[in-house]
């Protein structure tokens, strides 16, 4: 496979990567790489994102929202928490501490982060907050274009806890 559609696969196959994740998963030098991201920017083929030490890239057409809930499904810890939202439909920063077994500043800083770009909703509530996802629809959408392989692993698991609680 030549270089360029190597690229082109990785991005098309991981939208919203970092410039950094394509240069260990290609092997390739950060000038080598730079000269097909720019080959493939100049034809239209891929959109980038860049800010400050960070460019991510996406296969070209990606919606800005698509990009957004792409961007957060790269990232361990709120791909994470995404998928237990769109499992559980309403969640408490407790629970999701307890899911991702993370501290709770950790999920906090997470929470405000998917909130701040109007991902989730946050409802203000005693004794605890609830969170939901905005657009889980959306969300479900994006993971099946894009994300084909986690969307199955996620029904899988969906299944097997609906097996385990007929019991």
């Amino acid at each position: 496979m030549e270089r360029r559609e190597l690229v082109l696969e990785v991005i098309e196959k991981n939208p919203g990567i970092r410039f950094n994740e394509i240069m260990r998963i290609t092997n390739m030098k950060n000038g080598t790489l730079s000269h097909y991201v720019k080959k493939l920017e100049d034809d239209n083929d891929i959109e980038l994102e860049r800010t400050p030490r960070v460019t991510r890239l996406y296969p070209a057409g990606i919606s800005k929202d698509e990009a957004e809930i792409c961007k957060y499904l790269n990232m361990p810890t709120q791909k994470k928490i995404l998928l237990f939202m769109l499992e559980k439909k309403i969640v408490t920063s407790i629970q999701v501490r307890d899911h991702i077994k993370k501290s709770p500043s950790v999920v906090s800083v997470n929470l405000n982060e998917l909130f701040k770009a109007k991902i989730i909703n946050r409802r203000y509530d005693i004794p605890a907050n609830k969170f939901s996802l905005k657009n889980p629809e959306m969300i479900r959408a994006v993971l099946d274009e894009y994300y084909p392989d986690l969307t199955e692993k996620y029904w899988l698991r969906s299944v097997q806890m609906l097996d385990n609680t007929k019991i």
